[in-house]
């Protein structure tokens, strides 16, 4: 079975929230000795490079191919949500309450 390029995006971002909610979840949970924030920030970057690699493709070939435009928006718009919420992340990260005493 071929797999395009839309389902291949719709996985990618649905994995990096899964992921990046289940470092979160760790982190706030375990504290920094079970999850070092170095570990977190290199998997923001990582995903950060590979969605930003599979957007451009998947716009770009929608724009050479000009099919599947509408399931082709709804897998980039499902990608860019993926943005605010690794950004409330970061935040809650930064502001965790009892992070002095976890460092």
């Amino acid at each position: 079975m071929k797999k395009n390029i839309n389902h291949i995006g719709q996985i990618v971002a649905l994995l990096s929230f899964v992921i990046g909610t289940s470092l979160l979840a760790f982190y706030l949970y375990l504290g920094h000795n079970f999850i070092p924030l170095g570990l977190a920030f290199a998997f923001i970057l990582a995903t950060i490079i590979i969605n930003s690699v599979l957007f451009i493709a998947i716009v770009g070939t929608t724009i050479i191919r000009k099919t599947e435009r509408q399931e082709a928006l709804k897998t980039c718009g499902l990608m860019l949500l993926n943005i605010p919420i690794t950004i409330l992340y970061f935040y809650m990260i930064v502001t965790f309450p009892y992070q002095n005493m976890l460092l």
